[in-house]
């Protein structure tokens, strides 16, 4: 890791810490209280200096800081009452525990205008992929297509897009997106991801050209190839993704390659790829696909049929669905029938389709797994040619149970190449009993055993990684009114996002896994460091903002929590007891410590 970078992380957390504090110091001195201890970090004091009464020391423990002034516990009479907090009107009391969050935003007003005349760089708010059967699939959103806005709000960047889908939850949502010369608003439905505990719609970054990094000294150099080439065509076909030379890895095969160097295309061939480390042992299957995951819900077969999302089909044309490819039913009679499992219930689907209503099945309808072990064999593989069958559900390997796909995986893995005993369960060809009467489960079939010998693919090294940046564009306001605006409207809408993604949080429509901590902001300064300056201020004010939020929480020993006793006196005439505030305290120290073994497990996790 770059020392700078790392030095540079370093000093912007440990300035938002000093600016959260020195609002505490500036309040209370305006307040005309004595303020003891002016420290960043907590624990034993490492070093410092006293001036006019304070003593300012750097601490052991660089997780926070804190200010002490006389009389923050109104038991505390070693000062007299005009320099002690607990003496002072409510609203001098208030003044000084709002300081912090004052001081936050007001860094972030500062910084946002600051940053945006000078420029940051966002991803760009162009879509570059889109996965099938997701939310954007289903309203056709397409690659190359510009958004604009989110239920009106302007987009800077995708994964300010990301932000904006997450927070608005389960409701469907408007987007503005360009696309050619057109101007369209698309109405999508986002979804909830299990695995990232939010709410998405399904889209992927867009990508520059691919450019060589070659490897100094391997085969790649020595036909001529050099680093910074972007690469044109592979084998004669043009350049669509960053693996369009992975099957010829596996083959060893020759590797033509066209590429732009300045402003002349270079050929090269590559024919004798360096034998590198063969893969991990595996027997070719992917999951059956039989759950419904999308559908183009316009489509006449779609409506017709009453399909529906979470549906696992069947059968179709009363024949077992076992090759996970809708395609193959393009052709059929005229009464297109389909058994699906709706709700644990075996369903029947009837629709009168044409020709054309069947062919459009296999593109209005993308499957997934549908939680099985039911597997499909690729062509060509060890478990196609030991006789493994689409639809097979497997029970056991080598006489262990094996209940999902991590566990199916580890078991060939450690098999070294080893031949391996497969129980499995197979559906006959013509069976028409689905589901199982007694359980309401999928019918498991008579058992069949086979022995499958896993096969390491060989890999070649050819020397070189082709790779591409994603596509960022620069925000840069056109003078200092256009600056403040865009300053003025992030911090406005960081506050709003904070206290939406809370609220997700409460409703369960975000997951609490997202929660970061130290490590995870330590991670994206460093990022926001290496990435340059405009971008690491531009960090720094996001995390300015957030920490004011957090600091607003009603909770007791955070600032929002004295705030919320003041108010309490406000209206009860007099002060919480002294019982009362102390019990308050030691909740709300419990509870911000499990927060923080919470987030923290949360970055362990992330990295594991």
């Amino acid at each position: 890791m770059d020392l700078v970078s790392i030095l540079v992380a370093a000093f912007g957390i440990g300035l938002l810490i000093f600016v959260h504090e020195l609002g505490h110091f500036m309040a209370a001195r305006m307040a005309g209280v004595r303020v003891e201890v002016f420290s960043l970090g907590f624990g034993p004091r490492l070093c410092g200096f006293v001036w006019r009464g304070t003593d300012f020391r750097l601490s052991a423990v660089p997780f926070g800081g804190f200010v002490l002034v006389a009389g923050a516990d109104p038991s505390d009479r070693r000062y007299p009452p005009s320099e002690s907090l607990y003496a002072k009107s409510l609203a001098q009391r208030f003044w000084f525990w709002s300081g912090g969050v004052l001081m936050n935003v007001l860094f972030a007003l500062i910084a946002f205008p600051l940053v945006f005349s000078a420029g940051v760089s966002f991803l760009a708010p162009i879509v570059g992929s889109v996965n099938p059967g997701s939310p954007a699939w289903e309203a056709d959103i397409r690659v190359g297509d510009r958004v604009l806005s989110v239920q009106g709000r302007k987009i800077l960047s995708l994964d300010n897009l990301a932000a904006e889908i997450a927070l608005h939850g389960h409701r469907p949502v408007d987007l503005e997106i360009v696309r050619g010369d057109e101007e369209l608003v698309i109405r999508a439905n986002p979804r909830f991801n299990a695995e990232s505990g939010l709410y998405q719609l399904g889209v992927g970054p867009a990508y520059g050209e691919f450019t060589l990094e070659v490897e100094p000294g391997g085969p790649a150099e020595a036909v001529g190839l050099r680093d910074g080439d972007t690469l044109v065509s592979v084998n004669g076909a043009p350049v669509a993704d960053g693996e369009a030379y992975a099957v010829v890895r596996h083959s060893g095969d020759p590797l033509s390659l066209v590429v732009r160097r300045g402003s002349e295309l270079v050929e090269a061939t590559i024919d004798d790829p360096v034998p590198a480390e063969p893969m991990a042992p595996r027997i070719g299957v992917v999951p059956l696909p039989r759950k419904v995951l999308g559908l183009h819900t316009d489509s006449p077969v779609v409506a017709g049929l009453d399909l529906r999302h979470g549906d696992t089909i069947l059968a179709v044309d009363d024949q077992p669905f076992l090759g996970g490819d809708l395609a193959a039913f393009a052709i059929g009679p005229e009464q297109l029938r389909l058994q699906v499992l709706r709700a644990g219930q075996q369903v029947a689907l009837e629709h009168t389709a044409t020709t054309g209503e069947r062919q459009r099945l296999a593109t209005d309808v993308v499957l997934t797994n549908d939680g099985s072990m039911r597997l499909k064999p690729l062509l060509d593989t060890a478990a196609s040619d030991a006789g493994l069958l689409a639809g097979d559900l497997v029970a056991t390997v080598g006489g262990v149970h094996v209940d999902d796909w991590d566990d199916l995986r580890d078991v060939v893995e450690r098999s070294r190449g080893e031949p391996l005993r497969f129980g499995l369960r197979r559906l006959a060809p013509t069976s028409t009993s689905f589901v199982d009467p007694t359980t309401g489960d999928l019918a498991r079939g008579e058992l069949v055993e086979l022995t499958i010998a896993p096969r390491q693919l060989p890999v070649f090294d050819y020397g070189m990684l082709p790779t591409a940046a994603q596509i960022q564009e620069e925000v840069r306001a056109t003078g200092f009114l256009d600056a403040l605006q865009l300053g003025v409207v992030c911090s406005l809408d960081l506050l709003k996002q904070s206290y939406v993604t809370l609220k997700r949080m409460i409703t369960g429509d975000v997951g609490a896994k997202n929660l970061g901590g130290i490590i995870r902001i330590s991670e994206f300064s460093y990022r926001a460091a290496k990435r340059g300056p405009s971008w690491f201020w531009y960090f720094l004010a996001l995390i300015s903002v957030n920490l004011a939020f957090v600091n607003l929480l009603p909770i007791p020993v955070l600032d929002g929590g004295h705030m919320l006793f003041l108010l309490i006196e406000k209206v009860k005439g007099s002060p919480v007891s002294a019982r009362v505030f102390g019990y308050s305290q030691i909740v709300g120290l419990v509870f911000v410590l499990l927060l923080v073994l919470f987030v923290t497990y949360n970055d362990i996790m992330r990295h594991l």
